[in-house]
Protein backbone atom coordinates (compact mmCIF):
# COMPACT_ATOMS: atom_id res chain seq x y z
CA UNK A 1 0.00 0.00 0.00
CA UNK A 2 0.85 3.82 -0.34
CA UNK A 3 0.55 6.05 2.08
CA UNK A 4 0.05 10.04 1.93
CA UNK A 5 -0.05 12.68 4.98
CA UNK A 6 -2.96 14.49 5.37
CA UNK A 7 -1.02 18.15 4.39
CA UNK A 8 -0.14 16.43 1.20
CA UNK A 9 -3.73 16.32 -0.68
CA UNK A 10 -3.33 19.82 -1.53
CA UNK A 11 -0.02 19.53 -3.06
CA UNK A 12 -1.50 16.30 -4.94
CA UNK A 13 -4.63 18.46 -6.39
CA UNK A 14 -1.45 21.13 -7.17
CA UNK A 15 0.09 18.39 -9.40
CA UNK A 16 -3.10 17.10 -11.05
CA UNK A 17 -3.52 21.18 -11.75
CA UNK A 18 -0.18 21.79 -13.00
CA UNK A 19 -0.36 18.78 -15.50
CA UNK A 20 -3.32 20.12 -16.97
CA UNK A 21 -5.87 18.69 -15.50
CA UNK A 22 -9.28 20.68 -14.26
CA UNK A 23 -10.03 19.09 -10.62
CA UNK A 24 -12.77 19.00 -8.77
CA UNK A 25 -13.26 18.55 -4.68
CA UNK A 26 -16.16 18.84 -2.53
CA UNK A 27 -16.12 22.56 -0.66
CA UNK A 28 -19.00 24.13 1.29
CA UNK A 29 -20.38 26.93 -0.57
CA UNK A 30 -19.98 30.36 1.00
CA UNK A 31 -22.60 31.59 2.94
CA UNK A 32 -24.70 28.19 3.58
CA UNK A 33 -25.31 26.63 6.27
CA UNK A 34 -22.56 24.05 5.30
CA UNK A 35 -24.08 23.07 1.96
CA UNK A 36 -21.25 20.99 0.41
CA UNK A 37 -21.23 20.89 -3.65
CA UNK A 38 -18.00 19.37 -5.87
CA UNK A 39 -16.59 22.63 -7.05
CA UNK A 40 -13.67 23.27 -9.12
CA UNK A 41 -10.53 23.90 -6.89
CA UNK A 42 -7.42 25.98 -6.91
CA UNK A 43 -4.91 26.28 -4.24
CA UNK A 44 -5.86 27.43 -1.32
CA UNK A 45 -9.42 26.15 -1.30
CA UNK A 46 -10.49 24.28 1.67
CA UNK A 47 -11.70 20.72 0.93
CA UNK A 48 -14.37 19.72 3.03
CA UNK A 49 -13.33 15.34 3.60
CA UNK A 50 -15.85 14.98 6.39
CA UNK A 51 -19.08 15.70 5.43
CA UNK A 52 -21.93 14.23 2.18
CA UNK A 53 -21.97 16.09 -0.82
CA UNK A 54 -25.96 17.83 -1.34
CA UNK A 55 -25.17 16.66 -4.82
CA UNK A 56 -23.08 13.99 -6.83
CA UNK A 57 -20.27 14.74 -9.41
CA UNK A 58 -22.48 13.56 -12.57
CA UNK A 59 -22.13 16.65 -13.92
CA UNK A 60 -19.19 16.18 -15.09
CA UNK A 61 -20.51 13.51 -17.28
CA UNK A 62 -23.45 14.90 -17.99
CA UNK A 63 -24.01 18.66 -17.40
CA UNK A 64 -26.40 20.30 -16.40
CA UNK A 65 -26.98 21.86 -19.26
CA UNK A 66 -25.20 21.80 -22.59
CA UNK A 67 -25.65 22.92 -26.49
CA UNK A 68 -25.86 20.13 -28.84
CA UNK A 69 -26.07 22.40 -32.37
CA UNK A 70 -26.29 25.65 -33.00
CA UNK A 71 -28.20 26.77 -36.53
CA UNK A 72 -28.82 29.65 -38.47
CA UNK A 73 -31.49 30.73 -41.23
CA UNK A 74 -29.79 31.91 -44.52
CA UNK A 75 -31.41 33.83 -47.34
CA UNK A 76 -29.48 32.37 -50.69
CA UNK A 77 -29.79 32.54 -54.11
CA UNK A 78 -31.72 29.43 -54.05
CA UNK A 79 -34.03 30.30 -51.35
CA UNK A 80 -34.02 30.44 -47.52
CA UNK A 81 -31.30 27.39 -45.92
CA UNK A 82 -30.72 26.23 -42.69
CA UNK A 83 -26.72 26.04 -41.61
CA UNK A 84 -26.51 23.19 -38.99
CA UNK A 85 -23.09 23.57 -36.27
CA UNK A 86 -22.12 20.59 -34.47
CA UNK A 87 -21.23 21.52 -31.01
CA UNK A 88 -18.03 19.37 -29.04
CA UNK A 89 -18.84 18.15 -25.68
CA UNK A 90 -17.94 21.68 -24.37
CA UNK A 91 -17.08 21.94 -20.85
CA UNK A 92 -15.05 19.03 -18.58
CA UNK A 93 -14.29 17.50 -22.16
CA UNK A 94 -10.42 17.82 -21.43
CA UNK A 95 -8.28 15.95 -18.34
CA UNK A 96 -10.19 16.20 -15.36
CA UNK A 97 -10.23 14.76 -11.70
CA UNK A 98 -12.86 14.37 -9.53
CA UNK A 99 -11.34 13.96 -5.81
CA UNK A 100 -13.39 12.88 -2.65
CA UNK A 101 -16.41 11.23 -4.71
CA UNK A 102 -17.48 8.29 -2.56
CA UNK A 103 -18.10 5.04 -3.49
CA UNK A 104 -21.58 5.14 -4.27
CA UNK A 105 -20.40 7.88 -6.54
CA UNK A 106 -18.08 6.20 -8.24
CA UNK A 107 -19.72 3.00 -8.66
CA UNK A 108 -23.12 5.28 -10.14
CA UNK A 109 -20.54 6.53 -13.41
CA UNK A 110 -20.81 2.71 -14.51
CA UNK A 111 -24.40 2.72 -13.89
CA UNK A 112 -24.45 5.92 -16.14
CA UNK A 113 -22.08 3.91 -18.53
CA UNK A 114 -24.27 1.13 -19.26
CA UNK A 115 -27.10 3.48 -21.16
CA UNK A 116 -24.45 6.24 -22.71
CA UNK A 117 -21.26 4.45 -23.18
CA UNK A 118 -22.64 1.92 -25.25
CA UNK A 119 -20.56 -0.11 -27.75
CA UNK A 120 -20.90 1.89 -30.49
CA UNK A 121 -23.35 0.13 -33.73
CA UNK A 122 -24.82 -2.07 -31.27
CA UNK A 123 -26.48 0.95 -28.86
CA UNK A 124 -27.04 4.29 -27.98
CA UNK A 125 -23.86 5.81 -27.36
CA UNK A 126 -23.62 9.51 -26.37
CA UNK A 127 -20.57 10.87 -27.94
CA UNK A 128 -20.79 14.02 -25.66
CA UNK A 129 -20.49 11.42 -22.72
CA UNK A 130 -17.79 9.08 -23.86
CA UNK A 131 -15.71 11.95 -24.81
CA UNK A 132 -15.95 13.71 -21.33
CA UNK A 133 -15.92 10.23 -18.95
CA UNK A 134 -12.66 9.35 -21.05
CA UNK A 135 -10.58 12.21 -19.33
CA UNK A 136 -12.33 12.17 -15.73
CA UNK A 137 -9.73 10.42 -13.04
CA UNK A 138 -12.20 9.49 -10.35
CA UNK A 139 -10.13 9.78 -6.34
CA UNK A 140 -12.35 7.97 -4.20
CA UNK A 141 -12.91 8.59 -0.60
CA UNK A 142 -13.35 5.34 1.52
CA UNK A 143 -15.96 5.75 3.65
CA UNK A 144 -15.37 4.61 7.43
CA UNK A 145 -18.66 6.28 8.81
CA UNK A 146 -22.16 6.60 7.53
CA UNK A 147 -25.21 8.29 8.58
CA UNK A 148 -28.75 6.80 8.77
CA UNK A 149 -29.50 7.47 5.15
CA UNK A 150 -26.33 5.32 3.54
CA UNK A 151 -27.87 1.76 2.50
CA UNK A 152 -24.94 1.41 -0.09
CA UNK A 153 -24.55 -2.29 1.19
CA UNK A 154 -27.69 -3.21 -0.68
CA UNK A 155 -25.80 -2.95 -3.93
CA UNK A 156 -22.93 -4.73 -4.73
CA UNK A 157 -19.91 -4.38 -2.29
CA UNK A 158 -21.08 -1.09 -0.67
CA UNK A 159 -17.98 0.79 0.83
CA UNK A 160 -15.77 -1.50 -0.42
CA UNK A 161 -16.87 -1.25 -3.87
CA UNK A 162 -14.20 -0.68 -6.02
CA UNK A 163 -15.91 0.09 -9.73
CA UNK A 164 -15.96 3.53 -11.30
CA UNK A 165 -12.65 4.42 -8.86
CA UNK A 166 -9.00 5.15 -10.43
CA UNK A 167 -7.56 5.54 -7.19
CA UNK A 168 -9.29 5.17 -3.20
CA UNK A 169 -7.56 6.79 -0.13
CA UNK A 170 -8.68 5.11 2.91
CA UNK A 171 -8.51 7.02 6.19
CA UNK A 172 -5.61 6.29 8.84
CA UNK A 173 -4.39 7.82 11.23
CA UNK A 174 -2.00 11.05 9.96
CA UNK A 175 -3.47 10.77 6.45
CA UNK A 176 -4.48 7.83 3.84
CA UNK A 177 -3.77 4.99 2.50
CA UNK A 178 -3.64 4.94 -1.21
CA UNK A 179 -5.05 2.13 -3.83
CA UNK A 180 -5.18 2.42 -7.48
CA UNK A 181 -7.79 0.22 -9.49
CA UNK A 182 -6.62 1.28 -12.99
CA UNK A 183 -3.45 2.40 -15.00
CA UNK A 184 -4.29 6.33 -14.18
CA UNK A 185 -4.78 5.50 -10.44
CA UNK A 186 -1.46 3.19 -10.34
CA UNK A 187 0.17 6.28 -11.98
CA UNK A 188 -1.05 8.25 -9.12
CA UNK A 189 -0.36 5.99 -6.70
CA UNK A 190 3.72 5.73 -8.04
CA UNK A 191 3.88 9.54 -7.67
CA UNK A 192 6.00 10.83 -5.10
CA UNK A 193 3.94 12.42 -3.09
CA UNK A 194 3.23 8.62 -1.54
CA UNK A 195 5.56 7.12 -0.10
CA UNK A 196 4.84 3.14 0.80
CA UNK A 197 3.59 1.72 3.98
CA UNK A 198 2.86 -1.59 5.46
CA UNK A 199 -0.43 0.21 7.59
CA UNK A 200 -3.44 -2.24 7.22
CA UNK A 201 -6.48 -0.34 5.33
CA UNK A 202 -9.28 0.37 8.15
CA UNK A 203 -12.20 -1.31 9.06
CA UNK A 204 -15.48 0.60 6.63
CA UNK A 205 -18.12 1.47 7.53
CA UNK A 206 -21.46 -1.43 7.69
CA UNK A 207 -24.62 0.84 5.90
CA UNK A 208 -28.29 -0.49 5.67
CA UNK A 209 -29.17 -3.58 3.46
CA UNK A 210 -31.97 -4.22 1.87
CA UNK A 211 -33.48 -7.09 0.61
CA UNK A 212 -33.91 -6.68 -3.26
CA UNK A 213 -34.46 -9.92 -4.62
CA UNK A 214 -37.60 -10.36 -6.94
CA UNK A 215 -38.00 -6.57 -6.79
CA UNK A 216 -37.77 -6.05 -10.97
CA UNK A 217 -41.04 -8.53 -11.16
CA UNK A 218 -42.78 -7.25 -7.83
CA UNK A 219 -42.85 -3.79 -9.29
CA UNK A 220 -44.29 -4.90 -12.22
CA UNK A 221 -46.73 -6.91 -10.30
CA UNK A 222 -48.23 -4.12 -8.70
CA UNK A 223 -48.33 -1.81 -11.52
CA UNK A 224 -51.52 -1.57 -11.76
CA UNK A 225 -52.09 -0.96 -7.28
CA UNK A 226 -52.46 2.95 -7.62
CA UNK A 227 -53.75 2.51 -3.81
CA UNK A 228 -50.33 1.43 -2.94
CA UNK A 229 -48.61 4.10 -5.56
CA UNK A 230 -50.91 6.95 -3.58
CA UNK A 231 -49.77 5.77 0.01
CA UNK A 232 -46.40 5.86 -0.56
CA UNK A 233 -46.62 8.83 -2.47
CA UNK A 234 -49.03 10.87 0.38
CA UNK A 235 -46.22 13.08 1.32
CA UNK A 236 -44.61 13.94 -1.81
CA UNK A 237 -44.56 17.32 -2.94
CA UNK A 238 -43.33 16.20 -6.33
CA UNK A 239 -40.69 18.81 -6.68
CA UNK A 240 -38.04 16.91 -8.12
CA UNK A 241 -34.83 17.42 -5.92
CA UNK A 242 -34.66 13.52 -5.62
CA UNK A 243 -33.98 12.95 -8.97
CA UNK A 244 -31.16 16.45 -9.35
CA UNK A 245 -29.17 15.03 -6.16
CA UNK A 246 -29.48 11.44 -7.25
CA UNK A 247 -26.11 10.43 -9.26
CA UNK A 248 -27.86 7.93 -11.34
CA UNK A 249 -31.13 9.72 -12.83
CA UNK A 250 -30.42 11.26 -15.64
CA UNK A 251 -33.52 12.37 -17.38
CA UNK A 252 -33.26 14.92 -20.06
CA UNK A 253 -35.01 17.58 -21.92
CA UNK A 254 -34.11 18.83 -25.21
CA UNK A 255 -35.23 22.43 -26.28
CA UNK A 256 -34.57 25.15 -28.64
CA UNK A 257 -33.10 28.75 -27.43
CA UNK A 258 -33.75 31.38 -30.13
CA UNK A 259 -31.28 34.33 -30.80
CA UNK A 260 -33.24 36.90 -32.27
CA UNK A 261 -35.31 35.77 -35.60
CA UNK A 262 -32.45 34.01 -37.90
CA UNK A 263 -30.27 32.08 -35.45
CA UNK A 264 -30.68 29.71 -32.42
CA UNK A 265 -29.06 26.30 -30.52
CA UNK A 266 -30.22 23.38 -29.81
CA UNK A 267 -29.84 22.32 -25.64
CA UNK A 268 -30.06 19.47 -23.31
CA UNK A 269 -30.82 20.57 -19.95
CA UNK A 270 -31.72 17.81 -16.78
CA UNK A 271 -35.30 17.40 -16.17
CA UNK A 272 -37.39 15.35 -13.76
CA UNK A 273 -39.59 12.36 -14.15
CA UNK A 274 -41.14 13.79 -11.11
CA UNK A 275 -42.43 16.96 -12.56
CA UNK A 276 -46.08 17.22 -13.93
CA UNK A 277 -44.87 19.09 -17.16
CA UNK A 278 -42.07 15.63 -17.72
CA UNK A 279 -44.57 14.14 -19.98
CA UNK A 280 -47.53 16.80 -20.67
CA UNK A 281 -48.11 16.02 -24.43
CA UNK A 282 -48.81 18.99 -26.67
CA UNK A 283 -52.51 17.91 -26.83
CA UNK A 284 -52.66 19.11 -23.04
CA UNK A 285 -53.54 14.93 -21.83
CA UNK A 286 -51.08 14.05 -19.56
CA UNK A 287 -50.36 10.18 -19.41
CA UNK A 288 -48.95 10.20 -15.36
CA UNK A 289 -51.18 13.00 -14.39
CA UNK A 290 -51.02 12.30 -10.64
CA UNK A 291 -47.41 12.34 -8.37
CA UNK A 292 -48.56 8.29 -7.41
CA UNK A 293 -48.44 7.90 -11.77
CA UNK A 294 -44.87 9.61 -11.40
CA UNK A 295 -43.08 8.09 -8.66
CA UNK A 296 -44.31 4.74 -9.63
CA UNK A 297 -42.22 5.15 -12.81
CA UNK A 298 -39.54 6.91 -10.82
CA UNK A 299 -39.44 3.38 -8.90
CA UNK A 300 -40.34 1.20 -11.70
CA UNK A 301 -37.62 2.52 -14.04
CA UNK A 302 -34.88 2.43 -11.14
CA UNK A 303 -35.46 -0.68 -9.85
CA UNK A 304 -36.81 -2.92 -13.21
CA UNK A 305 -37.16 -1.37 -16.30
CA UNK A 306 -33.27 0.19 -16.43
CA UNK A 307 -32.31 -3.78 -14.68
CA UNK A 308 -33.82 -5.45 -17.33
CA UNK A 309 -33.00 -3.30 -20.36
CA UNK A 310 -28.76 -2.36 -19.01
CA UNK A 311 -28.28 -4.81 -16.86
CA UNK A 312 -27.92 -2.47 -13.78
CA UNK A 313 -29.80 -1.24 -11.01
CA UNK A 314 -30.42 2.71 -11.47
CA UNK A 315 -29.45 3.17 -7.66
CA UNK A 316 -26.34 3.19 -5.50
CA UNK A 317 -27.60 3.46 -2.03
CA UNK A 318 -25.81 7.13 -1.57
CA UNK A 319 -29.19 7.90 0.32
CA UNK A 320 -29.21 11.94 -0.57
CA UNK A 321 -32.95 11.57 -1.83
CA UNK A 322 -33.27 10.34 1.92
CA UNK A 323 -31.70 13.73 3.28
CA UNK A 324 -32.83 16.18 1.19
CA UNK A 325 -36.01 15.37 0.54
CA UNK A 326 -37.88 18.32 2.05
CA UNK A 327 -40.75 16.12 2.59
CA UNK A 328 -39.49 12.82 4.88
CA UNK A 329 -40.27 10.47 1.88
CA UNK A 330 -37.99 7.68 2.67
CA UNK A 331 -37.33 5.47 -1.20
CA UNK A 332 -36.05 2.21 1.42
CA UNK A 333 -39.42 2.55 3.12
CA UNK A 334 -41.52 2.07 -0.11
CA UNK A 335 -39.09 -0.56 -1.82
CA UNK A 336 -39.70 -2.42 1.69
CA UNK A 337 -43.59 -2.13 1.47
CA UNK A 338 -43.51 -2.74 -2.29
CA UNK A 339 -41.99 -6.36 -1.51
CA UNK A 340 -44.74 -7.17 0.89
CA UNK A 341 -47.51 -5.75 -1.52
CA UNK A 342 -49.57 -8.67 -2.84
CA UNK A 343 -49.30 -9.05 -6.89
CA UNK A 344 -51.78 -7.02 -8.41
CA UNK A 345 -53.60 -9.45 -11.36
CA UNK A 346 -52.29 -7.93 -15.12
CA UNK A 347 -50.09 -5.32 -13.28
CA UNK A 348 -47.01 -7.02 -15.16
CA UNK A 349 -49.15 -6.46 -18.81
CA UNK A 350 -49.42 -3.19 -18.61
CA UNK A 351 -45.95 -2.44 -17.60
CA UNK A 352 -44.19 0.92 -18.62
CA UNK A 353 -41.25 0.50 -21.12
CA UNK A 354 -39.31 3.94 -21.14
CA UNK A 355 -35.68 3.27 -20.11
Amino acid sequence: MRFIASDGLPRLLERLREDGAEVWAPRVVRDTLNTVLFSPWSEGDEIETGAYSTLSAKQLVLPATERLFAYRYRLTAEGEKIEIEAAGPGMHAGETVVFGARACDAKALGVLDALFLSTPGQSYNDPHYRTRRAGLTVITLACTTCDSACFCSSFGAGPAETAGSDLILYPVGGGYLAEGFSDRGRELAALDIFEDSSQEKPALAETAVLELAGLEQKLLDIFDDLDFWRGATEQCLSCGYCTYACPTCHCFNIFDEMQGDRDGERCRSWDACMFYTYTLETSGHNPRPEIAHRYRNRMGHKFSYYPANQGEILCTGCGRCIRGCPAGVDIREVLKAAAARPATPGGALQQETES
